[in-house]
This record gives C-alpha cells, sequence and structure tokens, in this order.
C-alpha cells in the first residue's frame, strides 16, 4: 500500500497510464494530431525527499507534467555533438560524471499544474522535496509525495529513420534498372590492390610526389648518361608506383561517388513511397482517435445514440447532396498497392500498442480521386458527394457510404436529401 511505498523510499512506475484512463487517451490523442507522430505515457509516484532514477538522458522528447507535490528537477547540456539529438538512451550517470562533464542548465521545483520540456538527450535527474515556501499550498492537496505525468513524443522519428527507410528501396531500384547497367557491372579488376586502410597515402605524400618526380628528372638530365648521377633508380620506381596508386583510387572514388549518386537521385524520385510507408507505421502504432463530441456527433456513432441531434437523415444513407469529410485530420491515408487503390485508417485501433493490426479498405484505383477528396477535406471544410470526382453519381455515393459505414466520415445534410439517385 501507500505506506509502504513511502517508507521504503521507492518510486512507483504506472507504464502507459492511457491505456486505462480516458483523459489521458484523450490528451495523447489530440497531442498526436498536433504532433503527427506517436504520443506516449508514463506515471510516477515518488515518496518524500526520494530520487526515481540515476541522471540520464532518454531518446524521446519529454513533458514532464506534475500532478501532485513538488519535484526539484536538474537539467543538464549533452556533453557533446555525438550524444546530442540521441537515437538510443543513456546509461545511468555518476553524480561526478555529470558534475565534471554537463553543463547545468537548470535547477527547478515543480509544483501542481507546472510543465518542464526535456529534448531528448539532455540529461536531466529529479528528487521529491518539500513545498518550497514561495508556493502556495493547495487546499485538499497533500505535499508527502510526489505524482507527475510523462508525456513522450518523437521516438525513432529523424532524418536518420526516414532514410532507413527510404534508402534501401533506391539501391534496390537502382540497382534494378532497365535504363542503367552502372550498378550491375563488376568492381575493378584487383582493385583490393590499392583500396583500403593500407593502402591510403597521406595527403604531404600525394602533394610531395610531382614535386620529387620534377628533382629527379632535372638531376637524370643534369647529369646525363655518365653513370655519375645520384639518383636512385628504386627512388624513382617507388616514387611513380605511389603515383599510379593515387590514380587508381581517384578514378575508384569517382566510379563510386557515379553510382551512389545515382542511388541519390532514384532516392529522390521515391520520396512519396517512403512518406507512405513511415505513415503506415504511424497510423499502425499511433493510438485510436478519440473523438470529441462535436466530431463523434457527425459520425455513424451519432446514429445508434438516441439522444445526438442528426445532422444526417435518419435512414443512414448518404444523397448525392450530402455534405462530408475526414472526422478529424491525418487519420486515414490512400496508398497504391498491387494495382489497387488501399486506404489505411487509425479509428479501430487498440489502446495497447499494436494490439490490433489494420484493417485496410480496398477501392479499385477509378476511386482513388474521389478517396483523395474525401481525405484530404477537414474541418472546417466539406465536400459534396456530387463534387466528387468520379464516373456518375452512384459511383460517388458508393465511395462516400463505404468510408462513412467505417466510421472515418462525418456527414452533414443541410437541405432535404436529394432522392432523385437510387442506388443500392
Amino acid at each position: 500500500g501507500h505506506a509502504s511505498v513511502d517508507a521504503s523510499h521507492c518510486t512507483l512506475r504506472l507504464l502507459r497510464p492511457h491505456e486505462h484512463n480516458d483523459n489521458i487517451h484523450a490528451m495523447l490523442s489530440l497531442l498526436e494530431s498536433e504532433f503527427g507522430c506517436m504520443a506516449g505515457s508514463n506515471a510516477y509516484f515518488t515518496p518524500l525527499n526520494s530520487q526515481g532514477f540515476a541522471p540520464h538522458y532518454d531518446d524521446v522528447d519529454v513533458f514532464i507534467l506534475q500532478l501532485e507535490g513538488y519535484k526539484r528537477w536538474r537539467v543538464y547540456a549533452p556533453f557533446n555533438k555525438r550524444e546530442t539529438l540521441p537515437r538510443a538512451s543513456s546509461r545511468d550517470y555518476t553524480e561526478a560524471e555529470v558534475e565534471e562533464n554537463g553543463e547545468e542548465l537548470m535547477d527547478v521545483v515543480l509544483g501542481p499544474g507546472d510543465v518542464l520540456y526535456l529534448p531528448r538527450g539532455w540529461i536531466h535527474q529529479a528528487e521529491t522535496v518539500p513545498r518550497p515556501s514561495h508556493m502556495p499550498k493547495i487546499p485538499g492537496k497533500k505535499d508527502d509525495h510526489s505524482l507527475h505525468l510523462t508525456v513522450s513524443a518523437m521516438q525513432n522519428w529523424c532524418w536518420a529513420d526516414f532514410l532507413e527507410i527510404l534508402m534501401p528501396g533506391a539501391l534496390e531500384d537502382a540497382a534494378a534498372s532497365e535504363k542503367s547497367i552502372s550498378l550491375r557491372e563488376g568492381l575493378p579488376q584487383n582493385f583490393l590492390s590499392y583500396m583500403g586502410t593500407m593502402h591510403q597515402v597521406d595527403d604531404e605524400d600525394v602533394s610531395a610526389l610531382p614535386e620529387g618526380l620534377k628533382q629527379m628528372a632535372e638531376a637524370l638530365a643534369k647529369n646525363g648518361g655518365d653513370g655519375e648521377g645520384e639518383v636512385d633508380e628504386d627512388v624513382l620506381m617507388e616514387i611513380q608506383a605511389k603515383q599510379r596508386t593515387v590514380a587508381q583510387q581517384k578514378l575508384f572514388k569517382e566510379e563510386a561517388k557515379k553510382r551512389i549518386m545515382r542511388v541519390c537521385k532514384q532516392a529522390m524520385s521515391m520520396l512519396d513511397d517512403a512518406c507512405d510507408q513511415i505513415g503506415k507505421r504511424f497510423l499502425s502504432d499511433r493510438l485510436p482517435p478519440a473523438l470529441l463530441e462535436p466530431e463523434r456527433s457527425l459520425t455513424k456513432e451519432a446514429l445508434s445514440d438516441p439522444t445526438a441531434p442528426h445532422h444526417h437523415d435518419a435512414s443512414k444513407k448518404i444523397w448525392p447532396n450530402t455534405l462530408c469529410r475526414l472526422v478529424r485530420p491525418n487519420i486515414a491515408r490512400l496508398v497504391m498497392e498491387e494495382g489497387k487503390a488501399v486506404l489505411y485508417h487509425c479509428l479501430d485501433n487498440s489502446r495497447v500498442f499494436q494490439g490490433t493490426p489494420l484493417s485496410p479498405m480496398e477501392f479499385e484505383i477509378d476511386d482513388a480521386p474521389a478517396l483523395e477528396q474525401l481525405l484530404t477535406t477537414a474541418e472546417p471544410h466539406w465536400i459534396m458527394v456530387k463534387d466528387l470526382i468520379h464516373g456518375d453519381v452512384e459511383d460517388k455515393m458508393e465511395v462516400a457510404q463505404a468510408l462513412f459505414d467505417e466510421g472515418i466520415l462525418a456527414t452533414m445534410l443541410v437541405e432535404t436529401p436529394d432522392r432523385s439517385v437510387q442506388t443500392g
């Protein structure tokens, strides 16, 4: 119980409270929409005069939301460039290491309602303290422990993560090119005899080479063929061999660069594909949107709710004059896969990470323009079904109806239904 945690000076960590708490889930769901990347949370309960963790940095950006009690935070700048915006969390540091390497940027006490932002890589440590005298006592709140919520974002969401998706595909496609065989050409004959660490020539040597040869040539000319020359044939041979190596290395680097540039050019033509892939990953990893009442009241969910104001005709049908939009921006994506238009959305995701696999909706390619219009129309805008790009109005109604039935479309009927078209 509570008392034993206090006595032991232990920190109680509650992992992913958003799986159980609707308010936290709703907040994270809005933050995911706002940031456009995954958000997570943990809660920490620490008794007075206790420290939860040794100094460390994280691989995520975090927001500390202080809920109860008071916590003293000490924050230090990253130790060096390599550990600035790191892609992995650090080990625990000792006080001595932090004192020695870290520049203390902040020593601050958070009280209820305070928020602290820690970018990834910034080293931090915290301890629960008594209420500082300058902070007013909050009636009905105990000060003998600290409770805070950590909200995290930006995990595996840097340019390197994007390039890890983009570059392997670019290399594969460039190598399989119909236009050019350059990446499939054999490596230069015996290139290992002049490339690699043991063949590296110092820059000083390289710049000295022509000068050395010039002096040798002059010496040879001066001494003619009288055999008295001080020129050492072996040295001459060595310099020429070095020059040859340098020339071969230069050629190899040029050939490699041409091919690397070809892969980069291919990558530039595949940015949208890589964005679709990382976008699909985000949709599968993120939380289901916690729809706000104004959003929910315009979806199919409201139909089963007798108290909801019916903005749509009670027959659950989409009409040519129905106004439509995505219930919340960016909760769905359309991608082309094997000659089909495939729609992914996160509405049915589980609050448990990857608890429910995505179930994509498949459409014909000619539905794509209308789908794109529906998915890119968001609050405060609407699009009328009959204004969608498609063959005839029945097709338009069918596409909109499919998204409405799936729960991702908000609809509104401002006039009486246009019943001139009969479908289904």
